[in-house]
């Protein structure tokens, strides 16, 4: 997780400056979660773009394949031939998707480690207030649980004089640190919180996932076929087992970003709709015939 997670160094920093205008880790994170989202823009209009493109080149491809559905190599040389003279790429859309991919790995760090990436406390701290929990307080923590930094800032909040040796003047930002939000704990995972109105966020966020899903894969003008139309449903069961098992804070920031998400789809709709492109791609493809048939 940390490996995949190295982009928390960058976000950590941003999370804390912004926390020092918002004092609220609720709301710290759905500022973060924006300000993410705005910078994926970009991508995702290219996204859409390449999407709508490659949607209208289907059934050109779908003709290649079964003309030389015996003959996989030439297949495979009739498509990049193809793929070529239209310039365009079938791989060109997984960028924006690679990126989300580390952004949410990154968050997931930085929402396991509020300690060390927004409030500054280092690791070598964070492992001896560990041993103070334990051996002081009476405490069971484990250094490499991904719940131990939240466990930590509430037992200073309530037991501040055990870890002002090793706190320093960092004792005072662990025990102002606001992580309620709405009445939530967004450090505590909402199965270890059971019952508790924690559940809501983590089920938002499935449910938002799962909309977004399917409306902005109808509005790239993609045709789902097979297995593929129920790949919505398999990410959501998987992330749905995630969101219940980590801190509520990222369910927050999923939830957010699936919003978010959808918005940027309507944005890059407007500005490459699949109808549209689909009539360009078709008046590319006779103007090309065109131009063949005048070279012969």
């Amino acid at each position: 997780m940390q490996v995949l997670g190295f982009l928390a160094i960058i976000f950590g920093p941003i999370m804390e400056w912004i926390y020092r205008f918002i004092p609220n880790y609720g709301w710290a994170l759905i500022v973060f979660t924006l300000l993410v989202n705005l910078v994926l823009l970009p991508l995702r209009i290219k996204q859409q773009k390449s999407t709508a493109r490659m949607s209208a080149f289907q059934p050109k491809m779908q003709e290649i394949q079964k003309k030389y559905a015996k003959d996989k190599n030439r297949q495979q040389e009739e498509l990049m031939k193809f793929q070529q003279e239209y310039g365009f790429s079938m791989t060109a859309g997984c960028m924006p998707m690679a990126l989300n991919f580390l952004f949410i790995f990154g968050i997931i760090e930085v929402v396991y480690r509020p300690l060390q990436y927004i409030l500054g406390v280092s690791q070598d701290v964070i492992a001896q207030m560990v041993e103070i929990a334990n051996s002081t307080l009476g405490e069971s923590l484990i250094a490499t649980d991904y719940r131990v930094q939240s466990a930590l800032i509430n037992l200073v909040k309530s037991n501040g004089e055990a870890f002002s040796s090793v706190l320093g003047d960092k004792l005072a930002d662990v025990q102002n640190f606001q992580m309620m939000f709405f009445g939530i704990d967004l450090g505590q995972t909402p199965l270890s919180s059971w019952p508790s109105i924690a559940i809501i966020i983590p089920i938002l966020s499935v449910v938002t996932m799962i909309i977004v899903q399917v409306i902005t894969m109808k509005m790239s003008g993609q045709e789902m076929s097979g297995s593929m139309k129920a790949l919505p449903w398999i990410m959501s069961i998987m992330f749905g087992y995630i969101a219940f098992t980590i801190p509520t804070g990222f369910s927050l920031y999923y939830t957010v970003s699936n919003i978010a998400s959808f918005i940027q789809s309507l944005i890059a709709k407007r500005i490459y709709d699949p109808e549209k492109v689909k009539a360009q791609v078709e008046a590319e493809i006779e103007a090309k015939r065109a131009e063949k048939k005048k070279k012969k």
